[in-house]
C-alpha cells in the first residue's frame, strides 16, 4: 500500500508539472488562477502556518488541483502538539462550483491515506466559500468535512475588513467516534494582498477529545 500511495502521489505531481510548463502565459483568466493564500498564527502557546492552492490545470479546463499545507507547533516542542496535515486533490468540474475530488491525505499522526470526495465552492468579489467532503479510502475509513468561508467587505480604497473562519471535522467510522477537529477564526483588516489582526484556534484531538485553545495574531498574503 505504501508504494501505490508513493506512486500516486509522484503521478500527481508529475501531471501537474507538465500541464504547468505546457500552459502558455496568459492563457488563463484571473478567476481562473487564483492567488494562493499563505497564513502564519502566532499564539499564547504556538504557532501554526497554512497554504492552499486552487487552481485550474488549463484555461477552460474541467479538471483542477486542490492542495492544502499545514504545519502546528508549540514553544516549548511538546511531541503531541507537532503536526502536519497535508491535502492533494485532483478536481473535476461537475456543475456550477460543484467538483468531484480524488487524491490523497498526509497526517503526521498516521501517515498516507488516499482520499475520494466532492467540493462545493463559491467564489464573488468579496465573498469566498468552499466545503470539501469525503472518505480516507484505507485504514478507519475515516469521513472528513474541510469548510472555509471568507467576506472581505472595502472599508475605503485598497482597504477591507478581513474575516475568516475554518473547520474540519474527522470522523473515525470504524469506532463511530470522534477523531480529530478544530475551528479557526480570523478578525482583522486587509491592504491590498496582505491581512492582519487577531486570531482565534481551537483544536481537539482523537476520541477522548483531548482540547487545545489560543489565542493570537495572524499575518496573512496571497501569493500570485
Amino acid at each position: 500500500m505504501k508504494r501505490i500511495g508513493v506512486g500516486i502521489l509522484v503521478l500527481i505531481i508529475a501531471v501537474f508539472t507538465s500541464i504547468q510548463s505546457n500552459a502558455q502565459p496568459g492563457d488563463a483568466p484571473a478567476h481562473q488562477s487564483a492567488p494562493i493564500p499563505l497564513e502564519i498564527f502566532l499564539g499564547t502557546d504556538g504557532w501554526t502556518s497554512q497554504l492552499i492552492i486552487d487552481k485550474k490545470l488549463a484555461a477552460g479546463s474541467k479538471f483542477g488541483f486542490f492542495g492544502l499545507s499545514y504545519l502546528k507547533a508549540d514553544y516549548d516542542n511538546d511531541e503531541f502538539l507537532r503536526e502536519s496535515i497535508n491535502l492533494a486533490f485532483f478536481k473535476y468540474d461537475l456543475y456550477k462550483g460543484v467538483s468531484l475530488l480524488s487524491g490523497a491525505v498526509f497526517n503526521s499522526q498516521w501517515g498516507f491515506r488516499p482520499y475520494a470526495g466532492a467540493q462545493y465552492a463559491y467564489h464573488s468579489r468579496n465573498f469566498m466559500g468552499v466545503i470539501n467532503s469525503g472518505f480516507h479510502l484505507t485504514e478507519t475509513k475515516n469521513f472528513e468535512t474541510l469548510a472555509i468561508v471568507e467576506y472581505r467587505p472595502q472599508i475605503k480604497g485598497a482597504w477591507s475588513l478581513y474575516t475568516h473562519v475554518q473547520g474540519i471535522y474527522s470522523q473515525n467510522t470504524e469506532i463511530g467516534k470522534h477523531d480529530r477537529s478544530f475551528v479557526y477564526g480570523r478578525l482583522g483588516l486587509s491592504y491590498k494582498t496582505f491581512s492582519f489582526g487577531a486570531a482565534y484556534n481551537f483544536d481537539c484531538y482523537s476520541p477522548h477529545k483531548i482540547e487545545d485553545q489560543q489565542f493570537g495574531i495572524f499575518i496573512s498574503t496571497l501569493l500570485q
